[in-house]
């Protein structure tokens, strides 16, 4: 890339820049109560909190039609394994000789419509929903599997029973059946659509039948929760499966992970930071990732026996919300600042709306600048007024890494070229830096 300065009219003509604004996060403190007993939904609009012990519920299944999503609740003591000697058709004779060896199912902790009882399928036949076979005919799914659930209930000790999913109607129901080992519990049930409209799964506890953990959906945003999630050992090794807190994102909604960009920079520049992450192949993207947030936004320090927080990683939160036929979209930037562990289940936390709709020129104490045209394709004119020294100006890619530097730009005559013709597109930040001061613009490359 060449930097040329360049007198012109351009000067004079008219440009989009982004407004450096004050705006004052909100802070607020969610508490999963100690050992992470709740889960909590937190509405990132108002501020609101449902708590649901996690001890409600054992299984879940979708509310979503043309979805067949069987989740297990893991972190209730719901441990669940494949029979491989046979299928729902073997539910009597169930040979339960070496469970424990059999294949152990997990919720996947990245797509919403994997759950255990989702992971499979066989990929030869388009009509194989892992636990059961998709009929065109019928629109239902009937199935053809058969599981043993292990649960581990502190007060009880462990049950074992019996699972196999009966069928999944047209109209989104679920009728299964499950049964004790020893007999003493044989019973076929159904996990009604109707009964959880405005949800985004339907719930069911083996001992108490259909319970409502999950407050409406158009009351919450992000999820507290506690899952199982692939761990590196302490002392290194393969991964393990191993209890996490983290924070997951209510299906549908989108997210983007920011990492090494302050929060004042995205703050400021919120137009085209949302622009940024709309992009598809940009390291920002926004991601259907249920665990984007996830839990590796804090991390143990064992000798000093507290947590560290990642302060450089910020997150957008994509908020939609239906209203008869509106649909009302808002972007949340959040960011995590304190984590008590497992003693309160306390998370820290500030969060604010990235609004758009104000645009003026970008300054420092020092000096202003501005980008012209942004987006552009092949040449950017960086015009700086108060700049009177040669400056560094570097192009910055949204996950941190330096594209571009030159310590060598003259700014005395009032604008800088700036060929980006060789950038993949994406959003990147234009900073400028002089001996007193420094200076990010955002940028979009077509």
């Amino acid at each position: 890339m060449k930097n040329n300065v360049r007198l012109s009219t351009i000067l004079c003509s008219a440009f989009f820049s982004a407004q450096l604004f004050a705006q004052t996060p909100i802070k607020d403190t969610v508490s999963m109560g100690p050992g992470y007993a709740n889960a909590v939904y937190y509405n990132l609009r108002t501020g609101a909190k449902s708590q649901s012990a996690i001890s409600t519920w054992h299984m879940s299944h979708t509310t979503v039609s043309r979805d067949n999503c069987i989740r297990l609740n893991h972190l209730n003591g719901v441990d669940v394994y494949a029979y491989p000697k046979g299928s729902n058709k073997d539910f009597s004779t169930m040979d339960t000789a070496g469970w424990s060896s059999w294949k152990h199912l997990y919720n996947d902790i990245h797509t919403h419509e994997l759950g255990a009882l989702n992971q499979s399928t066989n990929a030869k036949n388009p009509m194989d929903f892992s636990w059961g076979i998709y009929n065109s005919t019928t629109h239902e799914i009937e199935g053809d599997s058969l599981y043993l659930f292990v649960i581990n209930t502190p007060s009880f000790g462990k049950s074992y029973l019996k699972f196999m999913p009966i069928l999944q109607t047209a109209t989104g129901d679920l009728i299964f059946r499950f049964a004790r080992l020893n007999g003493s519990i044989d019973k076929t049930d159904t996990l009604l659509q109707s009964s959880f409209t405005g949800k985004s799964y339907k719930y069911y506890n083996f001992t108490k039948g259909a319970v409502q953990p999950e407050p409406i959906r158009e009351n919450w945003d992000i999820l507290f929760i506690r899952y199982m999630a692939p761990t590196t050992p302490p002392d290194g090794g393969p991964k393990v499966m191993y209890p996490t807190m983290g924070v997951e994102s209510k299906r549908g909604e989108r997210v983007s992970k920011i990492t090494n960009y302050t929060w004042d920079v995205i703050a400021a520049n919120p137009a085209q930071s949302i622009a940024g992450i709309k992009m598809t192949g940009t390291p920002g993207e926004l991601s259907k990732d249920l665990t984007k947030i996830g839990g590796d936004w804090k991390a143990y320090d064992g000798a000093a026996m507290t947590w560290n927080i990642s302060t450089d990683w910020n997150y957008i939160v994509e908020t939609i919300r239906i209203q008869g036929t509106t649909k009302d979209t808002a972007f949340w930037l959040l960011a995590f600042t304190g984590f008590s562990g497992s003693a309160k289940g306390e998370t820290q936390l500030k969060r604010m709306e990235l609004k758009t709709s104000t645009a003026a020129v970008s300054q420092s104490k020092q000096f202003s600048a501005k980008l012209f045209p942004n987006p552009s394709s092949d040449n950017i004119l960086i015009m700086a007024n108060g700049i009177s020294e040669k400056a560094i100006v570097q192009i910055i890619g949204m996950d941190g890494r330096l594209i571009h530097s030159n310590s060598n730009c003259e700014f005395s005559q009032g604008a800088v070229q700036l060929s980006v013709q060789d950038l993949p597109r994406g959003s990147y930040f234009v900073t400028i830096q002089t001996n007193n001061d420094k200076l990010s613009l955002p940028f979009i490359k077509q």
